[in-house]
């Protein structure tokens, strides 16, 4: 029997602080005879010491059965969406995972299931809870009450939107190499899941929510999401109006998409963000989405929008099916 590879995809720059512990909770993982991990570190040009750390923990664990460990220096500084497609082009595996520098894999077990859940399942993308650290220093688990199934990328999309039970998250799945290979992945700097993972499930003939969270995800100090809530509400909203463009004939994937964005919109309204240039920004946004929905009428309606219902019958509403816990 062939084993299978399962290429796990790092990119950092200037992550000393918690990169170590990123890099522990993989090359630690359980390792048995039918997989292997080629586990690919980007350094994306790091100034600090995040390539030495990097580097000494290759050269501890290398050695190891079962496992490869790469590490790759772009010429320049790709930013994230860069850095993550550069590592894409370099990795062999038949199935991907991403862990970003600052999180960590909670069971040194869960490699070894999500090859297992993806191969029982016949699926090409499955997904994980998360462990979300919040700003006021509580934790939630973002996580699925039961497993969930959608047989059809274009459900699948819509419960993106519709209700986050699938999440833009590139990190908090595993996927087969055909959907990797199925859209190239965005080299933007920001927002570049919010451009991908949508066309990837929209490509794949299963998808699988698994109700078990394995991901414990901290955003860092400097990350857009930290500094400005506003600019990550705007560049999010910018990024799924960027999507309508290839969902345009879908109009109940377009829909869901419109009301999710109006969610970013209500947190930038209560931020005061009408006193500043967002509210604008936000104005020719809201406008722009509206023309994919309504595109004869959407100048007459731009302020009076009905929230009318989803016509496809066979989309199921599971607007309480993600379980969030507060932990303490």
């Amino acid at each position: 029997m062939n084993k299978k590879v399962v290429s796990i995809i790092t990119t950092f720059y200037n992550a000393e602080t918690y990169i170590d512990q990123a890099l522990l909770s993989v090359v630690n993982q359980e390792i048995n005879d039918t997989f292997e991990i080629e586990y690919i570190l980007i350094n994306d040009c790091s100034t600090d010491n995040s390539l030495k750390i990097a580097t000494e923990i290759k050269n501890n664990y290398e050695s190891r059965k079962g496992l490869t460990i790469k590490i790759f220096t772009p010429e320049s500084n790709l930013g994230c969406g860069g850095a993550r497609k550069f590592g894409i082009s370099k990795a062999t595996g038949d199935y991907f995972m991403f862990l970003d520098a600052d999180d960590y894999y909670i069971n040194f077990d869960f490699v070894k299931r999500a090859i297992k859940d993806i191969e029982e399942n016949d699926a090409d993308i499955v997904e994980y809870g998360v462990l979300f650290n919040t700003n006021n220093g509580q934790s939630q688990n973002m996580v699925v009450q039961s497993k969930k199934e959608y047989c059809n990328g274009s459900l699948g999309v819509f419960m993106i939107f519709h209700n986050n039970t699938i999440k833009f998250n590139v990190w908090s799945k595993i996927y087969t190499r055909a959907i990797i290979d199925s859209y190239p992945y965005d080299d933007s700097r920001e927002y570049e899941d919010i451009r991908t993972i949508p066309m990837w499930v929209y490509n794949a003939k299963k998808i699988v929510v698994m109700p078990t969270v394995e991901i414990n995800y901290r955003a860092a100090a400097n990350s857009i999401i930290r500094e400005d809530g506003i600019k990550s509400r705007i560049g999010t909203i910018t990024a799924m109006t960027e999507m309508c463009e290839h969902f345009k004939n879908d109009k109940n994937i377009v829909k869901a998409l419109y009301k999710r964005a109006m969610i970013d919109l209500s947190a930038v309204l209560l931020n005061n963000s009408s006193k500043d240039e967002s509210f604008n920004i936000m104005s020719r946004l809201n406008t722009k989405l509206l023309s994919y929905i309504y595109p004869d009428t959407y100048k007459d309606i731009t302020y009076n929008i009905e929230d009318d219902h989803i016509e496809d019958d066979h989309i199921e509403d599971e607007e309480n099916n993600l379980e969030v816990k507060n932990i303490t």
